[in-house]
């Protein structure tokens, strides 16, 4: 989620100033209340945004995108084959990572037009050492959790570090975010088991709205369970009840929004558009929301805003990149539903345009240590998003793919056999962790409440 450039498309809207909702002093908890107006407010701006391009990125000609080509594939060459050398020593390690943000920074700089100060803020603001923590303690929390869920968790730590820093708190790995990144994949995994019946995957779902509530009356009923209730649990110890309402009410809002997104029906049977953006927007916003409350424990109705509204457009480019996944399992959201009606060209123009509309609230955030990160965002959401477009290339036009293609710093042929070279070489995201972190300099153990406090066994594989 924290993947945050915003493109200068001319969009036929009222500016979302207008739009804003503002909570009374007497409703500044009431997070539900906020989360049905905030989503009535953003799906009248969706409707708004015009679905025709206006102001795409500048156009990058062929000559440049040929020499960005040559230095992207020299980097990844140099990459492939730091990862055909023996282990490393604490000494050669450092002398890669060195390298390494060496070779980075340059193609940064020279490629995407990033500034010094844009290419190290992430070490400076901590957001890698968080990175770090994370990989380290939710390995201690579970010994059996897969690479690809720590990182999928870990894109919500970046997320909650982003909002560290734009609300101008210390950037670093609080308990109850490590609780609610790690919620995703314990909870995600279980509800994803098809050895379990629906019945049980309801009783769940109502046992674990019960402990976000507070009440603890009902016990877990497995080792996955009693993960669950453990990271609530953390969250507690962080922030108590009475006196920070608003977190709870926040994990209360994404509880809901995601029950309610497991109710949508499938294929054939589509709920109406209108339904679809609503929860769209809802589930992407409280999901983000909750990050921005853990992270501070309190967020005044301005930050709750722009904070849900970065929400909303972050669970679109998701949807954008499952489009494939939803589509094969029969998935109501705006992308399948504008594939099914050949509308997917006229659909992204309006995420363009629905980005540059809701990112303006960034500039509510006036720390200055926050400016270099800012930058990097805004410069990298239309390439996100024009990148998002290539990967899913068979269900747009192939004048949309020739007019993106020109405003993109390579060309999409090259990204395809880019990612064939990727794959070939092994460059995956697990062995280039395994570069910059070093298992054996942390303790690789989670300092809360020993695994497993209640006993029950865990599987000898890693829960799929």
């Amino acid at each position: 989620m924290l993947q945050p450039a915003v493109s200068m498309l001319r969009i036929q809207s009222i500016p979302v100033q207008q739009l804003r909702f503002r909570m009374s002093s007497s409703q500044v908890n009431y997070v539900a209340d906020f989360v049905t107006k905030q989503t009535l407010t953003l799906s009248s701006l969706w409707q708004a945004c015009g679905d025709s391009p206006s102001h795409l990125p500048p156009t990058v000609n062929a000559a440049r995108k040929i020499t960005n080509e040559a230095k992207l594939t020299s980097l990844l060459d140099w990459v492939g084959a730091q990862l055909e050398r023996p282990v490393f020593s604490k000494t050669s390690r450092q002398c890669f990572l060195n390298e390494a943000t060496k070779r980075v920074k340059e193609a940064g700089s020279e490629i995407f037009d990033l500034t010094e100060d844009q290419m190290d803020s992430l070490n400076k603001l901590g957001i890698i050492r968080s990175a770090e923590a994370f990989y380290h303690q939710a390995r201690g929390f579970d010994p059996f959790i897969s690479f690809a869920d720590i990182y999928q968790a870990s894109r919500n730590v970046w997320t909650s570090n982003y909002l560290q820093v734009l609300l101008g708190l210390p950037v670093f790995l609080t308990p109850s975010i490590f609780a609610y990144s790690m919620l995703y994949p314990v909870s995600d995994n279980y509800l994803d088991d098809p050895h379990l019946d629906r019945s049980e995957k309801v009783a769940y779902n109502q046992r674990f709205r019960h402990w976000l509530e507070g009440d603890y009356q009902e016990k877990p009923q497995n080792w996955n369970e009693e993960d669950v209730l453990h990271l609530v649990r953390m969250v507690e110890g962080q922030y108590c009840r009475k006196e920070y309402p608003q977190v709870y009410e926040s994990l209360l809002a994404i509880h809901q929004a995601q029950d309610k997104s497991m109710r949508l029906p499938k294929a054939p049977n589509f709920p109406p558009t209108e339904e679809v953006v609503q929860l769209t927007f809802e589930k992407g916003g409280t999901s983000v929301l909750a990050d921005g409350v853990l992270a501070a424990g309190q967020l005044s109705p301005d930050q709750m805003e722009t904070i849900f509204n970065y929400g909303a457009f972050a669970q679109l480019m998701d949807d954008q990149e499952d489009i494939a996944v939803d589509l094969r399992e029969g998935s109501a959201t705006l992308f399948t539903g504008a594939v099914r009606h050949g509308k997917a060209d006229q659909t992204m123009n309006r995420v363009f345009n629905f980005a540059h509309q809701v990112l303006k609230g960034l500039e509510r955030f006036n720390n200055p240590k926050a400016e270099a990160l800012k930058g990097i965002s805004m410069k990298g959401i239309d390439l996100l998003l024009i990148d998002a477009v290539s990967r899913a290339k068979r269900y747009y036009s192939r004048s949309y793919l020739q007019e993106l293609e020109n405003h993109f710093p390579f060309r999409f042929a090259y990204l395809h056999r880019v990612r064939d070279i990727i794959r070939k070489k092994g460059i995956t995201a697990e062995r280039l962790a395994g570069l910059f972190l070093d298992d054996h300099e942390g303790t690789g153990k989670f300092s809360g409440n020993p695994i497993n406090p209640m006993g029950f066994p865990r599987p000898l594989i890693a829960v799929k």
